[in-house]
């Protein structure tokens, strides 16, 4: 299986990825910067069902230009036909940088359920943003207002996360409504 790539930016200097063997699932940051990164990663394992457990936090800090392992699962602590790796990349302010995943070619395809996504627009320092909560797993979350782009679309939201993006160009009198998809949706 290929490493995942990063979910939230895929231009960031910093990368989050996970290389498989056969005997365990190595964790990889990449820095791509002029700078040292600082912050933090936190990892979960996801059931089918969208349920989490193991969740667990490591600080890291990786030279410029370099790559970095930060931890390994052992291949057999996953149960690989049910659970997928989840990882979340943090600045050292808390700002989510990527999300990375990892699932086995093993894993069982899960029955989408409705995520019941919630969208809700709000102003920040003049500029309109849109929250989008997940009940359960979302993947490919698509956001739509008209015309207007957004500062990231198409992500995937775990069981109860929120994503905060950016509608761009659109003015603090905004009329027209924005809508939330998911794969569910266009199964």
């Amino acid at each position: 299986m290929q490493p995942s790539p990063p979910v939230s930016d895929a231009n960031a200097p910093v990368t989050l990825f996970a290389k498989p063997d056969k005997k365990q699932i190595a964790v990889f940051l990449k820095n791509d910067g002029a700078l040292p990164f600082r912050g933090s990663v936190r990892y979960f394992v996801e059931r089918t069902d969208g349920t989490t457990h193991g969740d667990l936090c490591d600080e890291v800090t990786v030279p410029a230009q370099s790559e970095t392992q930060l931890i390994f699962f052992d291949r057999r602590e996953l149960r690989e036909t049910r659970e997928l790796l989840r990882m979340i990349l943090s600045d050292e302010d808390g700002n989510e940088v990527c999300r990375a995943f990892w699932q086995s070619e093993k894993l069982r395809p899960r029955r989408l359920q409705d995520p019941k996504l919630t969208v809700t627009p709000f102003l920040r320092a003049g500029r309109v943003c849109v929250t989008v909560k997940a009940a359960c797993f979302a993947p490919d979350v698509t956001l739509r207002c008209g015309d207007y782009a957004f500062s990231e679309n198409g992500f995937p939201l775990f069981a109860g996360d929120e994503k905060t993006v950016e509608l761009q160009g659109a003015m603090a009198d905004l009329t027209e409504p924005v809508t939330a998809r998911s794969a569910f949706d266009r199964r």
